[in-house]
């Protein structure tokens, strides 16, 4: 972006995670600018919508739990074991297979290394049977945040090692 301010301080703005200086300087500058200020209310109103509408369509499109639930049966239908190294990484793979189809196979790695960061575990590779219920914890917290409760109900059961 120009007048020296970037497409990521933009985002942080409109998102409302930029610093105090960094959006004290921001709004100093559309003060004296109407090009960027155009920029802002384009933006502005372009993440209001989009908003509007991605609620609107979570509304209209809700997943029955008889319906999730069938899902999660064929999905786990097709989960074949693969020789796993150890119980602790067959259950995290088995996690990562169960989230992909709901969120995306990059969302399901960010979801589980996520649930580790916030764990007693800090990261995947440190997961272990001592502290894979803190960490399955987060994971079901995080899959509730993002599927509902009656999914995270289902990784909570099948994650249990």
């Amino acid at each position: 972006m120009k007048h020296e301010i970037s497409e990521l301080e933009w985002n942080d703005y409109l998102d409302g995670q930029a610093p105090v200086e960094l959006r004290d300087h921001i709004e100093a500058h559309m003060i004296g600018c109407l090009e960027c200020w155009e920029f802002y209310e384009r933006l502005s109103e372009a993440t209001r919508e989009l908003g509007a509408a991605s609620e609107e369509a979570r509304l209209g499109l809700p997943l029955e739990d008889r319906r999730m639930h069938a899902m999660l049966r064929g999905i786990f239908s097709r989960i074949k074991p693969a020789g796993m190294k150890s119980q602790v990484e067959g259950r995290l793979n088995l996690l990562e297979e169960v989230l992909a189809p709901f969120c995306g196979a990059q969302a399901a790695q960010s979801a589980l290394e996520a649930a580790a960061q916030n764990s007693p575990a800090r990261s995947l590779d440190q997961v272990t049977p001592e502290n894979w219920e803190p960490f399955l914890d987060r994971l079901s917290a995080i899959a509730g945040a993002m599927c509902g409760a009656t999914f995270a109900g289902l990784i909570r059961e099948s994650g249990r090692l």
